[in-house]
Protein backbone atom coordinates (compact mmCIF):
# COMPACT_ATOMS: atom_id res chain seq x y z
CA UNK A 1 0.00 0.00 0.00
CA UNK A 2 1.59 3.24 -0.95
CA UNK A 3 1.85 5.52 1.95
CA UNK A 4 -0.31 8.55 1.81
CA UNK A 5 2.39 10.76 3.33
CA UNK A 6 5.39 12.02 1.10
CA UNK A 7 7.02 8.60 2.37
CA UNK A 8 8.59 6.65 5.04
CA UNK A 9 8.89 9.24 7.97
CA UNK A 10 12.36 8.36 8.85
CA UNK A 11 13.41 7.67 4.97
CA UNK A 12 12.54 11.59 4.66
CA UNK A 13 14.68 13.16 7.28
CA UNK A 14 17.07 15.03 5.69
CA UNK A 15 19.99 15.63 7.52
CA UNK A 16 22.52 18.25 6.52
CA UNK A 17 25.48 17.15 9.27
CA UNK A 18 26.22 17.62 12.60
CA UNK A 19 27.09 21.25 11.51
CA UNK A 20 30.79 22.38 10.35
CA UNK A 21 33.55 23.57 13.41
CA UNK A 22 34.30 27.62 12.76
CA UNK A 23 35.83 29.87 14.99
CA UNK A 24 32.99 30.56 17.11
CA UNK A 25 31.61 27.30 17.50
CA UNK A 26 29.67 24.79 15.52
CA UNK A 27 26.92 26.16 12.97
CA UNK A 28 23.70 25.03 13.24
CA UNK A 29 22.73 22.87 10.31
CA UNK A 30 18.64 22.54 10.09
CA UNK A 31 16.81 19.13 9.54
CA UNK A 32 13.69 18.25 8.05
CA UNK A 33 11.11 15.58 7.03
CA UNK A 34 7.27 15.09 6.49
CA UNK A 35 4.87 13.09 8.37
CA UNK A 36 1.22 11.97 8.01
CA UNK A 37 -1.85 11.73 10.53
CA UNK A 38 -4.75 10.50 10.39
CA UNK A 39 -7.63 10.96 13.35
CA UNK A 40 -10.64 8.67 13.49
CA UNK A 41 -13.76 8.01 15.54
CA UNK A 42 -14.32 3.84 15.28
CA UNK A 43 -17.59 4.31 16.98
CA UNK A 44 -15.89 1.06 18.64
CA UNK A 45 -18.41 0.80 21.82
CA UNK A 46 -20.55 -2.90 21.90
CA UNK A 47 -22.16 -4.60 18.52
CA UNK A 48 -25.72 -3.27 18.68
CA UNK A 49 -24.81 0.12 20.73
CA UNK A 50 -22.24 1.77 18.42
CA UNK A 51 -23.62 3.55 15.94
CA UNK A 52 -21.33 1.54 12.93
CA UNK A 53 -21.30 -2.35 12.77
CA UNK A 54 -17.67 -2.46 14.61
CA UNK A 55 -17.37 -6.71 14.34
CA UNK A 56 -17.21 -6.29 11.32
CA UNK A 57 -16.22 -3.32 10.42
CA UNK A 58 -13.11 -3.14 13.09
CA UNK A 59 -10.74 -5.85 11.89
CA UNK A 60 -11.48 -3.75 8.24
CA UNK A 61 -10.10 -0.94 9.43
CA UNK A 62 -6.92 -2.30 11.23
CA UNK A 63 -4.81 -2.85 8.14
CA UNK A 64 -6.10 0.41 6.41
CA UNK A 65 -4.16 2.25 9.39
CA UNK A 66 -0.86 1.00 7.86
CA UNK A 67 -0.77 4.09 5.21
CA UNK A 68 -0.43 6.94 8.30
CA UNK A 69 2.63 7.83 10.22
CA UNK A 70 0.68 9.04 13.09
CA UNK A 71 -2.87 7.66 13.56
CA UNK A 72 -5.30 9.31 16.61
CA UNK A 73 -8.27 7.35 17.36
CA UNK A 74 -11.12 7.95 19.13
CA UNK A 75 -13.84 5.56 20.48
CA UNK A 76 -11.35 3.00 20.79
CA UNK A 77 -13.31 0.67 23.55
CA UNK A 78 -14.26 -2.60 22.75
CA UNK A 79 -12.20 -4.02 20.15
CA UNK A 80 -8.93 -2.59 20.67
CA UNK A 81 -7.22 -5.90 19.93
CA UNK A 82 -8.77 -6.72 16.59
CA UNK A 83 -7.89 -3.08 15.62
CA UNK A 84 -4.22 -3.22 16.17
CA UNK A 85 -3.96 -6.69 15.27
CA UNK A 86 -3.38 -5.81 11.52
CA UNK A 87 -2.31 -2.52 11.96
CA UNK A 88 1.76 -2.92 11.98
CA UNK A 89 3.23 0.58 13.50
CA UNK A 90 5.80 -0.32 16.07
CA UNK A 91 4.38 2.06 18.94
CA UNK A 92 1.45 2.22 19.76
CA UNK A 93 -0.54 2.86 23.02
CA UNK A 94 -2.16 0.70 25.44
CA UNK A 95 -5.60 0.79 26.50
CA UNK A 96 -6.33 2.31 29.68
CA UNK A 97 -8.39 0.53 32.70
CA UNK A 98 -11.48 2.38 33.38
CA UNK A 99 -11.57 2.71 36.64
CA UNK A 100 -14.00 5.59 37.41
CA UNK A 101 -16.36 5.09 34.73
CA UNK A 102 -17.98 1.89 32.56
CA UNK A 103 -15.60 2.17 30.12
CA UNK A 104 -12.19 3.86 29.82
CA UNK A 105 -11.34 6.86 27.63
CA UNK A 106 -11.27 5.11 24.21
CA UNK A 107 -8.33 7.17 23.47
CA UNK A 108 -5.18 5.37 21.57
CA UNK A 109 -2.41 6.32 19.02
CA UNK A 110 0.12 4.05 16.74
CA UNK A 111 2.80 5.86 15.19
CA UNK A 112 5.91 4.65 12.88
CA UNK A 113 7.78 7.19 15.58
CA UNK A 114 8.63 6.84 18.93
CA UNK A 115 6.56 8.25 21.04
CA UNK A 116 7.38 9.48 25.20
CA UNK A 117 5.68 10.13 28.11
CA UNK A 118 1.74 9.27 27.37
CA UNK A 119 -0.37 11.00 29.99
CA UNK A 120 -4.11 10.50 29.99
CA UNK A 121 -6.31 13.13 31.43
CA UNK A 122 -9.97 12.88 32.20
CA UNK A 123 -12.23 15.85 31.31
CA UNK A 124 -13.28 17.85 34.62
CA UNK A 125 -16.94 17.40 33.57
CA UNK A 126 -19.55 15.19 31.79
CA UNK A 127 -22.89 15.47 31.20
CA UNK A 128 -25.60 12.36 30.98
CA UNK A 129 -25.61 8.42 31.73
CA UNK A 130 -28.32 6.86 29.79
CA UNK A 131 -29.33 10.32 28.10
CA UNK A 132 -27.51 13.05 26.10
CA UNK A 133 -25.23 10.88 24.66
CA UNK A 134 -24.07 9.15 27.83
CA UNK A 135 -20.54 10.59 28.17
CA UNK A 136 -20.75 9.90 31.58
CA UNK A 137 -20.13 6.44 31.42
CA UNK A 138 -16.75 6.51 29.45
CA UNK A 139 -13.77 8.35 30.84
CA UNK A 140 -13.23 10.67 27.93
CA UNK A 141 -10.78 13.06 28.19
CA UNK A 142 -7.25 13.40 25.92
CA UNK A 143 -3.86 12.03 25.65
CA UNK A 144 -0.63 13.63 25.27
CA UNK A 145 2.80 12.62 24.10
CA UNK A 146 5.96 13.62 23.02
CA UNK A 147 6.92 11.94 19.79
CA UNK A 148 10.28 12.18 18.29
CA UNK A 149 10.26 13.38 14.44
CA UNK A 150 14.71 12.88 14.36
CA UNK A 151 17.20 13.21 17.19
CA UNK A 152 17.03 16.15 19.31
CA UNK A 153 13.61 16.72 17.52
CA UNK A 154 10.42 16.46 18.67
CA UNK A 155 6.98 17.97 19.29
CA UNK A 156 3.56 17.59 21.69
CA UNK A 157 0.60 15.35 20.24
CA UNK A 158 -2.70 15.27 21.70
CA UNK A 159 -5.77 13.29 21.01
CA UNK A 160 -8.74 14.04 22.71
CA UNK A 161 -12.61 13.16 22.52
CA UNK A 162 -14.92 15.80 23.70
CA UNK A 163 -18.30 15.92 25.26
CA UNK A 164 -21.17 15.01 22.42
CA UNK A 165 -24.37 16.24 22.81
CA UNK A 166 -26.29 19.42 22.57
CA UNK A 167 -28.31 20.04 25.24
CA UNK A 168 -27.41 22.75 27.66
CA UNK A 169 -25.63 20.75 30.20
CA UNK A 170 -23.52 19.05 27.02
CA UNK A 171 -22.28 22.32 26.17
CA UNK A 172 -21.62 23.59 29.91
CA UNK A 173 -19.58 20.01 30.24
CA UNK A 174 -17.55 20.14 26.59
CA UNK A 175 -16.59 24.16 27.45
CA UNK A 176 -15.16 23.39 30.54
CA UNK A 177 -13.09 20.65 29.08
CA UNK A 178 -12.11 22.56 26.11
CA UNK A 179 -11.51 25.23 28.85
CA UNK A 180 -9.67 22.29 31.02
CA UNK A 181 -7.16 21.60 27.69
CA UNK A 182 -6.58 25.14 27.11
CA UNK A 183 -5.20 25.22 30.59
CA UNK A 184 -3.24 21.99 30.09
CA UNK A 185 -1.30 22.97 26.91
CA UNK A 186 -0.61 26.69 28.35
CA UNK A 187 1.24 24.63 31.15
CA UNK A 188 2.53 21.77 30.21
CA UNK A 189 3.12 22.24 26.28
CA UNK A 190 4.57 26.02 27.06
CA UNK A 191 7.19 27.09 23.87
CA UNK A 192 6.93 23.33 22.42
CA UNK A 193 5.36 22.49 18.73
CA UNK A 194 1.74 20.82 18.76
CA UNK A 195 -0.46 18.62 16.82
CA UNK A 196 -3.64 18.41 18.59
CA UNK A 197 -6.38 16.44 16.81
CA UNK A 198 -9.51 14.24 17.66
CA UNK A 199 -13.26 14.24 17.79
CA UNK A 200 -14.06 17.74 18.82
CA UNK A 201 -17.77 17.79 18.83
CA UNK A 202 -17.94 21.63 17.96
CA UNK A 203 -19.67 22.57 15.09
CA UNK A 204 -17.66 25.36 13.16
CA UNK A 205 -19.78 28.53 12.97
CA UNK A 206 -22.67 27.37 15.86
CA UNK A 207 -23.78 30.08 17.68
CA UNK A 208 -22.68 28.21 20.91
CA UNK A 209 -20.27 26.25 19.66
CA UNK A 210 -17.50 28.72 17.08
CA UNK A 211 -17.01 30.96 20.49
CA UNK A 212 -15.61 27.99 22.65
CA UNK A 213 -13.54 26.67 19.39
CA UNK A 214 -12.17 30.19 18.53
CA UNK A 215 -11.37 30.70 22.57
CA UNK A 216 -8.91 27.24 22.46
CA UNK A 217 -7.45 29.03 19.22
CA UNK A 218 -6.47 32.04 20.49
CA UNK A 219 -5.17 30.87 23.86
CA UNK A 220 -2.93 28.11 22.70
CA UNK A 221 -2.02 29.84 19.02
CA UNK A 222 -3.27 26.17 17.58
CA UNK A 223 -4.99 26.74 13.87
CA UNK A 224 -7.47 24.39 12.18
CA UNK A 225 -5.55 22.61 9.24
CA UNK A 226 -8.99 22.47 7.41
CA UNK A 227 -9.67 26.29 7.44
CA UNK A 228 -5.72 27.40 6.49
CA UNK A 229 -6.57 24.74 3.55
CA UNK A 230 -9.62 26.51 2.91
CA UNK A 231 -10.99 22.93 2.60
CA UNK A 232 -14.91 23.90 2.27
CA UNK A 233 -15.43 21.01 4.61
CA UNK A 234 -16.42 22.18 8.27
CA UNK A 235 -16.01 18.86 10.54
CA UNK A 236 -16.08 18.53 14.20
CA UNK A 237 -12.96 15.71 13.72
CA UNK A 238 -10.43 18.45 13.47
CA UNK A 239 -6.38 18.46 13.07
CA UNK A 240 -5.15 22.06 14.22
CA UNK A 241 -0.84 22.39 14.66
CA UNK A 242 1.32 25.39 15.91
CA UNK A 243 5.01 25.41 15.45
CA UNK A 244 7.60 26.67 17.78
CA UNK A 245 10.72 28.79 17.91
CA UNK A 246 12.51 25.93 16.61
CA UNK A 247 10.25 23.53 14.75
CA UNK A 248 7.98 25.04 12.04
CA UNK A 249 5.19 22.99 10.61
CA UNK A 250 3.79 23.47 7.29
CA UNK A 251 0.53 21.13 6.30
CA UNK A 252 0.55 20.04 2.30
CA UNK A 253 -2.81 18.11 2.47
CA UNK A 254 -6.16 18.27 4.36
CA UNK A 255 -8.03 15.21 2.90
CA UNK A 256 -11.13 13.06 3.61
CA UNK A 257 -9.50 8.92 2.69
CA UNK A 258 -12.02 7.35 0.68
CA UNK A 259 -10.18 3.86 1.29
CA UNK A 260 -12.20 3.87 4.81
CA UNK A 261 -15.60 1.91 3.26
CA UNK A 262 -17.20 -1.75 3.01
CA UNK A 263 -18.08 -3.43 -0.41
CA UNK A 264 -20.98 -1.66 -0.50
CA UNK A 265 -19.30 1.58 -0.59
CA UNK A 266 -20.56 2.10 3.04
CA UNK A 267 -18.40 4.25 5.88
CA UNK A 268 -16.65 1.83 8.16
CA UNK A 269 -17.56 4.15 11.09
CA UNK A 270 -20.34 6.67 12.09
CA UNK A 271 -17.25 8.96 11.36
CA UNK A 272 -15.34 9.78 8.67
CA UNK A 273 -11.19 9.85 9.07
CA UNK A 274 -9.39 13.31 8.43
CA UNK A 275 -5.74 12.98 6.88
CA UNK A 276 -3.20 15.39 7.14
CA UNK A 277 0.42 15.57 5.57
CA UNK A 278 2.70 17.72 6.99
CA UNK A 279 6.43 18.71 6.37
CA UNK A 280 8.56 19.84 8.98
CA UNK A 281 11.65 21.99 9.37
CA UNK A 282 13.95 22.95 12.31
CA UNK A 283 15.16 26.74 12.34
CA UNK A 284 17.91 28.28 14.25
CA UNK A 285 17.03 30.63 17.18
CA UNK A 286 19.98 32.95 15.76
Amino acid sequence: MVRHSAGMVFSLFIFLGCGAATDDGPSFEPQAGAFSVLTYNVAGLPQGVSGSNPETNIPMISPLLNAYDVVLLQEDFWYPTELAAQATHPYKSTSKKATTAAIADGLNRYTVMPFEDLKRVQWVACFGELTNASDCLAEKGFSVSTVVLADGVSAHVYNHHAEAGGAPGDNEARQAGIEQLTAFIQEHSDGQAVILAGDTNLHGMDAVDEPVFQALMDATGLIDVCRHMRCGEESIDRVLFRSSDTLVFTPTLWARPTEFVDGTGGDLSDHRPVHVNFDWQTVSLD
